[in-house]
């Protein structure tokens, strides 16, 4: 992953809620139960260990200290309990019910099975992507300024 890709996932790290909210158990069983469903804390630890093999390739002047440290307070189950407020502002008690009842069908799970794999291609295809807009942006502003 480039830097565009993973500046915005630090961001997102970085950015969650902290503070916890008040969400009623009931409610909170269906937003863990979604987020079991779905594999969201699966897929929070793949990103993470991605985002960490990444950097750490990036900046290989960053003592491996450092990273043992930061691998050690990397604690998926922390995450989660900070963004349960988020998926607790955007849905309701029903929206969750309906939700978790779909991710429950062989429908719902063909589309949890296959988000690892879709995210992981769809990832490799928005790098490639940055990686072309910025290289063509940084020829367009050397030309320009060489016209100068």
């Amino acid at each position: 992953m480039n830097k565009l890709v993973i500046l915005p996932l630090l961001i997102v790290f970085s950015l969650v809620v902290t503070v916890q909210a008040n969400v009623s158990p009931e409610k909170r069983k269906e937003i863990e139960k979604m987020l079991r469903l779905t594999g969201v804390e699966k897929l929070s630890e793949q990103i993470a260990n991605q985002m960490l093999t990444s950097l750490r390739t990036q900046l290989p002047q960053v003592p491996e200290t450092f990273w043992t440290k930061f691998q050690q307070k990397m604690n998926t189950r922390d995450l989660i309990e900070k963004i349960i407020p988020v998926y607790d502002k955007y849905y309701t008690i029903e929206d969750l019910k309906a939700i978790n009842a779909f991710y429950e069908t062989s429908a719902g799970q063909k589309v949890i099975s296959a988000l690892p794999q879709l995210m992981q291609e769809t990832l490799k295809i928005g790098e490639e992507w940055g990686q072309k807009i910025g290289q063509e942006a940084a020829e367009e502003a050397e030309k320009e300024l060489k016209k100068k």
